[in-house]
């Protein structure tokens, strides 16, 4: 499959999430099935076989009924076979490596696993409707012919609809093509952004639609993520509001969140919103913050969030 597209600058926030790439692992691999590990020979001290029965192939396995796969053992952050389970399997080609090691052409073809996290799961008894093998087969057509719309519309329904940390997936890889963004329409955009909006439970999911959303530069964007401040208490969200009001609304953003800090009443929308404004880095949040009571908690919190030096003398000095 082919790279994903160059990502933008807005999308270095996609790195403060935990990793969960199964997306890198199928578009990187040079075949994708569903595998049961049936043996294990080692080959040497360093080097350990691992023949794979063929389950249900994605892409690419060319009606191969079993494969092996190469596992350095001695190499702890290496992903390797798991026994007797049914799992998606994202492979690179590794005839090289056999050949360098003179094992027989009958005992391939030769892979090694990819590396992304997430990128071996477990697979259900019903493999063609398991939510892995869906989404694995979503990227794999999308590649082999399916209309960019279509693709486009799946993902979007994966984003709303789809399992825990599939639906992330899927909002991770229609940020990284803004070919499929282009694909969505406006009632598409706007169930993004109310999902994004509303959502108070899956916070590394909230934060990925609403950077998915910051790409299109969404009217009233802005305004409907700062609603779920204070309701959301993990304070990454806010940290992504103020990055997604500093993109969006530059030196403004400061006065947007600022709007809404007045008729808050509750503690923790308070300090939430301070917080985003905070991490808008902005001069004009630091003018802000820097009026406010010296003595509150939050408002050092907020000053810490703030990269400049101006800030982290005045929230010392507020000790």
């Amino acid at each position: 499959m082919r790279q994903l597209l160059p990502i933008g600058s807005s999308l270095l926030l996609l790195g403060l999430l935990p990793a969960q790439d199964l997306r890198r692992g199928l578009v990187d691999a040079d075949v994708v099935i569903v595998g049961r590990q049936v043996s294990k020979t080692a080959h040497d001290e360093d080097v350990v076989l691992h023949r794979v029965q063929v389950l249900h192939d994605v892409r690419g396995a060319a009606g191969n009924k079993a494969l092996t796969v190469f596992d350095w053992p001695n190499l702890s952050l290496h992903l390797r076979p798991v026994p007797r389970q049914s799992r998606l399997y994202c492979l690179v080609d590794a005839s090289a490596i056999a050949t360098r090691l003179g094992l027989p052409a009958t005992d391939g073809p030769y892979y090694k696993m990819v590396g992304w996290p997430g990128s071996n799961p477990l697979v259900g008894a019903e493999i063609p409707n398991d939510p892995n093998v869906r989404f694995a087969r979503l990227l794999a057509d999308s590649e082999s012919g399916t209309p960019p719309g279509d693709t486009a519309s799946a993902l979007c329904t994966m984003a709303l609809q789809g399992q825990a940390g599939l639906r992330t997936e899927a909002v991770h890889f229609l940020v990284e093509r803004p070919d499929l963004q282009a694909k969505l329409d406006h009632l598409q955009w706007s169930k993004l952004v109310t999902r994004a909006s509303g959502e108070v439970e899956d916070v590394v999911h909230k934060i990925a639609l609403a950077e998915l959303c910051a790409e299109q530069r969404l009217e009233g964007l802005l305004d409907a993520l700062a609603v779920a401040l204070g309701q959301v208490t993990d304070p990454e969200y806010a940290r992504a509001v103020g990055r997604i009001g500093k993109l969006l609304h530059g030196e403004a953003a400061t006065a947007k969140l600022e709007e809404r800090l007045r008729i808050v009443g509750q503690p923790q929308d308070r300090a939430a919103l301070l917080l985003a404004i905070g991490a808008t880095n902005t001069a004009s949040a630091l003018e802000t913050l820097l009026r406010l009571d010296a003595k509150d908690p939050a408002v050092k919190a907020a000053l810490n969030e703030h990269r400049s030096p101006l800030a982290k003398e005045a929230a010392a000095q507020r000790k």
